[in-house]
């Protein structure tokens, strides 16, 4: 897959399938769009591209707040799910004011045309342009709009799925996502309270802006060396030692690594239970078994 940036592009001679969207998180109502272009790139014996943003669009409508930055997938992770949903060409560009201000008959012309598209892919919610209206097709594209993916609960979507995690639901998240949420943060020094009661922790530093789970301990798998390990989280302030700052700390289960400077990749698969504050550090200590022998047992489904 080649990542290139619309405002660099100067010549284009590959006509595609060009899907449309900002696509955060990639969740299972996205994927049937790529599906649908792969189907029809196929048939058709074309690439395909997809044209988003690097940032929310919602970012040029509404007052500022810090989390409008945050996502469901970093930019590397997106990335890889673009490309594992047989993407091509994965193009940004900057949502701005201006750019804003196209009407859809606009945007086909300064935008759309670029590329050469004989399908163009949206979802059934897409809107475009100033006008916001549904794109429709002319002689040189054809536009094909996916149906909304649901189930029982309604339909898939980034905002439910933020929700899910926001509240610690991560196995509920997962089912919608179609893969396990994921964060990759860097292995930094903590209390190192863990090693002195058996459990040594990574104490993770989070680059990404990325939505962190609710307080809580959860079953992970952990991505390290190439190898994907078992263990369990906890997000938390670690009441039981009077803490004051949220921390996210990860035991690998069976290994007792240096880890400081490591980059580790965590995969969230379920909520086992909320942060408690325990009178004793036994108590604690007894909780955390039971909470390993949670952790080992977890099947993912």
């Amino acid at each position: 897959m080649k990542t290139l940036y619309f405002d660099e592009i100067e010549n284009w001679n590959e006509p595609t399938v060009l899907v449309l969207g900002y696509f955060d998180g990639l969740h299972r109502g996205h994927q049937a769009l790529f599906a649908e272009a792969k189907k029809l790139a196929a048939v058709l014996n074309l690439k395909i591209a997809v044209l988003t943003f690097p940032e929310k669009p919602t970012l040029i409508f509404q007052k500022f707040e810090p989390d409008m930055l945050l996502k469901l997938t970093s930019d590397k992770k997106r990335e890889e799910l673009f490309a594992e949903n047989g993407v091509d060409y994965l193009i940004f560009k900057d949502f701005t004011s201006c750019f804003a201000k196209q009407t859809a008959e606009e945007f086909s012309k300064n935008v759309l045309d670029k590329f050469l598209p004989k399908v163009v892919i949206t979802g059934f919610d897409h809107k475009t342009g100033s006008d916001m209206t549904q794109l429709k097709g002319n002689d040189q594209y054809k536009v094909v709009v996916v149906p909304e993916v649901s189930d029982e609960k309604g339909k898939i979507s980034s905002t439910r799925i933020r929700e899910l995690v926001k509240t610690g639901d991560i196995a509920s998240a997962n089912a919608l996502l179609g893969y396990p949420y994921e964060i990759t943060g860097i292995v930094v020094h903590g209390f190192a309270r863990g090693r002195t009661i058996g459990y040594p922790t990574a104490n993770l530093a989070i680059k990404d802006f990325i939505h962190i789970p609710s307080p809580g301990v959860y079953t992970v798998d952990v991505l390290l060396q190439g190898e994907r390990q078992r263990g369990f989280a906890s997000i938390g302030y670690n009441e039981t030692f009077n803490g004051k700052e949220k921390t996210v700390e990860i035991h690998i289960f069976d290994k007792d690594l240096d880890l400081y400077g490591e980059k580790l990749t965590v995969l969230w698969l379920d909520k086992i239970r909320d942060m408690i504050k325990f009178e004793s550090v036994d108590a604690l200590i007894a909780q955390m078994k039971e909470d390993e022998k949670k952790a080992r047992q977890y099947q993912e489904k």
